[in-house]
């Protein structure tokens, strides 16, 4: 909680009602009823797509639940905010590469009968120069188990072989191999598995380029212009070739009782992921995100709509196909600024 929040609670309380108003018709199915809609129509709290709160920014997370609201900027600048008072919010879906940090406060969560869920990525490349500062592939794994032991059901958290970074370095039988070794270790612990190629972001290739041969998602001229303007030679993946390495995985999947998934790459004849769905909150009761609106996150997506609260060139991990970080040293930077006191991450 914030000194101004100790001081003024009633003026806390009165944010929180403010966004409620603004929250029900941003969310609501029927927008045009929103003034009519009970204020009991709760939001799928999103931590987050753009950092790893749940690594890196515990504390400030805990407070602003204290708190009761949180505000953000999105990566365009814009600002919003959202309230995390238990009436408002139907669940929280998290999205981490390493949660340990995370353990005591999910075990806080889940005795108040919070529902939560996760996106967990684990790629096998933790440690490497592509994700420096991401724990190995073992200590993932061990997290990871642990984690779901905290929650009701293996639907209630998914695994993320995201992105599938291709290279001569990296080709299919290193996949392969790494991919197999996870699958078999996560058996039984989840059920699905979701991925995606390396998209081709002007961020991420100007990150990539001391990695060698990397191979992208094919450009798609209207989604990527920046990229095919600047970047007309850039290795693309051949769509045969990704359609046998997936196939190959899918199969590898199944084998452990997961279900292979595609995330956003829509062109790709593969069951598509949801990653923020019903499903995933299903062990909470079928209610939990009921009359929530689609809210896909780019082209392809098949989300349901999320408040996310993350923020952009927060996280300090260092992965070089990360899109939402300009720079190491600027993600260092706003990370030994940050307050975990303050209202937003940076």
């Amino acid at each position: 909680m914030t000194d101004r929040d100790r001081r003024h609670p009633d003026s806390a309380e009165k944010t929180i009602q403010d966004i409620r108003r603004v929250t029900r018709r941003k969310f609501s199915t029927a927008p045009s009823m929103a003034s009519k809609i009970d204020v009991k129509m709760k939001t799928i709290i999103s931590a987050s797509r753009r950092t790893d709160i749940p690594h890196y920014f515990v504390g400030w997370f805990r407070n602003r639940r204290k708190v009761g609201y949180v505000e953000f900027r999105n990566t365009f600048g814009g600002k919003g905010a959202v309230s995390l008072s238990g009436e408002d919010v139907a669940g929280y879906l998290f999205w981490t590469k390493y949660a340990k940090p995370f353990h005591t406060e999910l075990a806080s969560m889940r005795k108040e009968g919070i529902p939560c869920a996760f996106q967990y990525t684990i790629t096998g490349l933790g440690t490497s120069t592509i994700e420096p500062h991401i724990p190995r592939t073992d200590a993932a794994v061990k997290d990871f188990l642990k984690v779901r032991e905290s929650l009701p059901a293996s639907s209630a958290i998914q695994w993320r072989y995201d992105p599938l970074v291709l290279s001569n370095d990296m080709d299919e039988a290193f996949h392969l191999e790494r991919f197999a070794a996870i699958a078999k270790a996560l058996e039984g612990a989840t059920d699905v598995v979701n991925t995606s190629f390396t998209e081709p972001y002007v961020r991420s290739i100007r990150r990539m380029k001391d990695q060698g041969d990397i191979v992208y998602r094919s450009i798609d001229p209207s989604r990527h212009k920046k990229a095919a303007k600047s970047n007309p030679d850039l290795p693309q993946v051949a769509k045969i070739r990704a359609n046998a390495l997936l196939m190959e995985l899918s199969a590898c999947a199944e084998s452990y009782g997961i279900e292979l998934r595609i995330c956003s790459n829509p062109e790709f004849d593969m069951p598509k992921s949801q990653c923020a769905s019903a499903e995933i909150f299903s062990a909470y009761g079928g209610d939990v995100v009921e009359d929530l609106r689609p809210g896909p996150s780019r082209q392809g997506c098949q989300c349901l709509r999320t408040a996310d609260i993350g923020m952009d060139n927060t996280c300090i991990s260092g992965c070089k196909y990360c899109y939402v970080v300009t720079s190491q040293k600027t993600a260092l930077r706003n990370f030994n600024n940050h307050d975990p006191e303050a209202v937003m991450l940076r």
